[in-house]
């Protein structure tokens, strides 16, 4: 199993971007996973003395939530964008046929939030599936089409996460050298790399959270074998996680039973 470790680097202001994976109470264990990333990992509550050694037990990351399968995160990002353009589309047909002036601002409001929905996710694709320098094309015959082959699922991912950690190096290199350099016209040019750099790095994270649910606070195990990304969680996490889904259902039930009762009363 490949484990892979995202950690925020110094000085850089990571570029928040909304998680895609949706929280569905059906999916059970994949739930868990998606409300995990905004549960801070930070150290357990005061204790005493003789449940110390327990306590600390229970908080260690070593247990394993499936996150998302590689297919499952392309296709999800492809969907969203093809549902965000085509109701970009339907809204502004939209806009030309109402008359009310409330409408219109309220349709222009919708507009202007789905493009930049659509806008983010389409320059995340582009950086996930994009990065790397081979092209590799093939030839429909039967269709006369040419397409481009951006690798596998797990290829992008890999290849991404490499992206992502050849970066993280270059800056942490090109600072140390930037501590050693006197010569101001030299020490102008490293730290142009440096900027460079952290904008890459910003842009490759934010797609990696965009497309598979990262984030730089947290870690993650990859196994290759099914192609599958895990959240670390602690058992102190998990079990918070069990109660806060355990509730979200009872409430759930709570409501289809309040929907039917009405449903009944009514005929």
């Amino acid at each position: 199993m490949c484990v892979c470790r995202y950690q925020s680097g110094k000085g850089m202001n990571m570029v928040r971007v909304r998680v895609i994976l949706a929280v569905v109470l059906a999916v059970g264990i994949y739930g868990f996973a998606a409300v995990a990333q905004d549960a801070a990992p930070g150290a357990a509550p005061a204790m005493a003395a003789e449940g110390q050694e327990e306590a600390d037990e229970k908080d260690l990351q070593n247990k394993l939530l499936p996150l998302t399968e590689m297919e499952t995160a392309f296709k999800k990002a492809l969907v969203t964008r093809n549902r965000l353009a085509t109701f970009v589309q339907q809204q502004e047909q939209k806009l030309k046929e109402v008359e009310s002036e409330d409408e219109k601002m309220q349709i222009r409001k919708d507009i202007g939030a789905a493009r930049k929905r659509l806008q983010t996710l389409s320059v995340a694709m582009d950086v996930i599936f994009g990065i790397g320098g081979s092209r590799q094309y093939n030839y429909d015959e039967v269709t006369s089409t040419i397409y481009l082959r951006v690798g596998t699922a797990e290829e992008v991912f890999v290849r991404a996460i490499r992206a992502r950690d050849l970066y993280t190096k270059f800056i942490a290199e090109q600072k140390a050298a930037l501590d050693k350099e006197t010569d101001e016209a030299k020490k102008k040019e490293i730290q142009g790399k440096v900027d460079e750099g952290t904008r890459r790095w910003q842009l490759v994270a934010a797609s990696l959270q965009q497309i598979y649910g990262v984030t730089p606070k947290r870690d993650y195990s990859y196994n290759p074998k099914n192609s599958t990304l895990y959240l670390k969680v602690s058992e102190n996490e998990l079990e918070k996680l069990k109660a806060q889904l355990e509730k979200l259902q009872e409430e759930r039930r709570a409501k289809e039973g309040e929907a039917a009762a009405g449903e009944k009363a009514g005929q």
